[in-house]
């Protein structure tokens, strides 16, 4: 083990020596300074407050009308989500979509199979002759305009039930193939029947609609279509908790206290009873909030408890729907209302961009430029990892390293640690200049962050260990990256080549993450990168993938060690069979 280290050592030490490292170090700075100038977050928590002279001026701006957020518009929205909701509720349990499609799709099928043979039949009579009177042909015409026009209706009443709540699961596929048969046929349907004259012309064109649009696909999907089932008692249960129950705190609770301070309070103009007030009212308006927010995300969850996320991908209605983010969601505001506390006492996950707090702060712009400087730390790396092995062949150093008592596996290692050891010094330098610079601008606040690992386990945390997890996700990514260069390096022996590819498919992580989803992606390594998304932040930001449909921390984690495993066990094995020298 002394010699591998002797050997990262060593190796570790031939990096300072190259020109390029001169060429990293000014570009470091140059983005520092960058991020530093382009650092504009958007805020993610808010905490309602309102300025005035003394508590009733305050008590007054809280029951203004004339401001956007106070009292009657709180309350109003809580009461029309209920109302949205319940109306959602009996649209689900009461009127009957799925039966009413069902119908019509089956009515249009039995029309066209076998209505209008039996309709043509009873207008022919037992004459054998071709030719029609013109009660005759008027009749038959009627018959095939009634099949156009109940093609018609479907097809205005499909979008309509696709803008509806639905009370059944169907996905976007399943429209389309029934929007696209009905089309075919009511195309294909004659609105002018001029060229029709007689009984052959009739039975041809009544033949190649049956034979040719059979609407088959469409009779099959509306057969199998799954019926949502929400369970009443579970329901009333939302109801009762979310609506019923914290309505009656906010009168009872929340606007009590701030009738009460402001009896006791009235003509008070000293600051700290102006900050009371203002935090009476800010958790007036957080309760309703919360409460708001996970009723509507509940009651969206036992809609789709039979679905996954992949399935819910392509669900009318529910293809923009993450099982995983409600949950997450869901998880920190119960754990808030059931220890009476609120979102803006504590810090939230890190984003890209996005403020953690009321306001920036030290760990926000860490985390910012963290994210870009990355590109440079992990494209350099690549860089330096490949040109370990191929740039020593080419020139000759391997040859020397070679004749010297190692083994193979030994040299490999020692070659490996010294771009790790390298990558994690350019990391925690770039980590502790940039949280410098947003101590100095933005300030270190010392309230504890609150963050949800893996959607499920609420855990308040100090805003420093969080920033090292973070900080550990992208080593994890250094890590993977480091090995796939070696690996690619060592498979086509060309060090431009191999810095080349590994760098593309960084490129294509980066721009998968910003332009791309889809849940084929959990099947590739990209889905799985940046494990910090899994602490409270399910959409991470700029450079980091978004949690990808049933993924988990777990799924991830086991993808990226293996992976990581995979390429330096091959690795070894060609370097140490392959002639080196």
């Amino acid at each position: 083990m002394k010699k591998v280290f002797r050997l990262a050592s060593a190796e570790f030490n031939k990096i300072f020596y190259r020109p390029s490292i001169f060429i990293l170090t000014a570009l470091l700075i140059i983005t520092l300074v960058l991020t530093n100038l382009l650092y504009n977050p958007s805020q993610n928590t808010t905490k309602l407050g309102y300025s005035a002279v003394n508590v009733n001026g305050v008590y007054r701006e809280f029951l203004n009308s004339n401001n956007t957020i106070n009292k009657n518009s709180i309350d109003a929205s809580f009461d029309a989500l209920y109302n949205e909701i319940d109306k959602q509720f009996d649209s689900i349990t009461m009127d009957d979509k799925l039966t009413n499609l069902t119908n019509r799709v089956t009515s249009l099928y039995t029309y066209l199979s076998e209505t209008i043979h039996e309709e043509q039949t009873a207008i022919y009579g037992p004459s054998d002759s071709s030719n029609l009177t013109s009660s005759q042909r008027e009749q038959l015409i009627q018959v095939f305009l009634r099949l156009k026009n109940m093609s018609s209706d479907l097809l205005s009443y499909l979008p309509q039930l696709k803008a509806q709540t639905l009370n059944f699961y169907f996905t976007n596929d399943q429209y389309d193939t029934i929007y696209n048969e009905v089309t075919q046929l009511y195309e294909a349907t004659p609105q002018n029947y001029d060229a029709y004259r007689t009984k052959e012309d009739f039975s041809h064109l009544a033949n190649t609609l049956r034979s040719s649009y059979t609407l088959t696909s469409s009779r099959q999907i509306v057969g199998s279509l799954e019926r949502l089932e929400i369970d009443v008692d579970t329901y009333n249960e939302l109801v009762e908790k979310y609506y019923t129950q914290a309505k009656q705190n906010l009168q009872n609770i929340y606007y009590s206290q701030i009738e009460t301070f402001l009896d006791e309070h009235y003509e008070s103009t000293s600051q700290e009873d102006l900050d009371q007030i203002n935090e009476y009212i800010a958790q007036y308006y957080s309760y309703t909030q919360m409460n708001m927010t996970v009723f509507e995300n509940k009651f969206t969850l036992i809609r789709i408890n039979k679905k996954s996320d992949t399935e819910l991908s392509s669900l009318i209605g529910y293809t923009q729907v993450s099982k995983y983010a409600l949950n997450e969601q869901n998880s920190i505001y119960d754990y808030l209302l059931e220890n009476n506390d609120f979102p803006y006492n504590y810090l939230s996950s890190f984003n890209f961009n996005v403020a953690s707090g009321t306001t920036s702060n030290a760990y926000d712009y860490t985390v910012y430029s963290m994210q870009i400087l990355s590109v440079l730390i992990i494209v350099f790396t690549v860089f330096y990892a490949c040109s370990s092995i191929a740039g020593d062949q080419s020139n000759g150093t391997m040859k020397m390293i070679a004749i010297r008592p190692y083994t193979r596996n030994k040299l490999f290692t020692g070659k490996y640690l010294s771009c790790v050891m390298f990558g994690i010094m350019l990391m925690l330098i770039s980590a502790v200049a940039s949280f410098i610079v947003g101590a100095i601008m933005y300030g270190v606040p010392m309230t504890q962050c609150l963050v949800v690992f893996n959607s499920s386990a609420v855990i308040s945390i100090h805003p420093i260990l969080l920033l090292f997890i973070y900080l550990l996700s992208l080593f994890v990514n250094l890590l993977f990256y480091i090995s796939l260069a070696m690996f690619i390096c060592l498979l086509f022996k060309s060090n431009t080549l191999s810095v080349f590819l590994t760098s593309s498919l960084y490129a294509v992580q980066i721009v998968l993450c910003g332009l791309v989803g889809g849940a084929w992606l959990k099947y590739t390594p990209f889905g799985h990168f940046d494990l910090f998304k899994y602490f409270g932040n399910s959409h991470l930001g700029m450079f980091s993938m978004n949690i990808l449909p049933d993924a988990n921390f777990m799924i991830s984690a086991i993808v990226l060690g293996l992976l990581i495993v995979i390429f330096n066990s091959i690795s070894h094995l060609i370097f140490k069979t392959r002639d080196i020298t």
